[in-house]
């Protein structure tokens, strides 16, 4: 089901096609760049207009965001060629159950969530772009 939304100041407006789940991501960088855990919906297709600048974060990945206001738009896996847009940004967020929790060895302690979900660690997951 296509979805749309816009980041914070409404000069980046999307659609994207979200596949039926919600994942979260410990990893150093989401946590930095979010400040928290990077929760978002996976999109295999994902449409962004406005002013977007994006930034290599990783050899397999860039981060989006909007020039204007810095809203964080997505996660590029680029091997997969799938968006990780954070939940928070559609206009609709129901029907997307948390399934996911990704770098769950890099975890803090300070947090935990009561849903029972896969946990992949950082090998795990960063073995799918090899």
């Amino acid at each position: 089901m296509l979805r749309t939304g816009k980041c914070l100041c409404g000069e980046v407006s999307f659609s994207a096609e979200p596949m039926p789940t919600l994942q979260a991501c410990h990893c150093d960088m989401c946590r930095k760049w979010s400040g928290g855990p990077f929760m978002a919906a996976p999109c295999k297709e994902a449409v962004f207009e406005g002013p977007v600048t994006r930034y290599a974060s990783s050899e397999f990945a860039d981060r989006g965001f909007c020039s204007t206001c810095g809203t964080h738009l997505f996660f590029f896996a680029k091997a997969m060629g799938i968006h990780a847009v954070p939940i928070g940004l559609f206009d609709d967020q129901t029907g997307l159950p948390f399934r996911a929790e990704l770098y769950i060895d890099r975890k803090p302690d300070y947090y935990a969530f009561s849903n029972d979900t896969k946990k992949m660690t950082a090998a795990e997951f960063e073995a799918k772009f090899r």
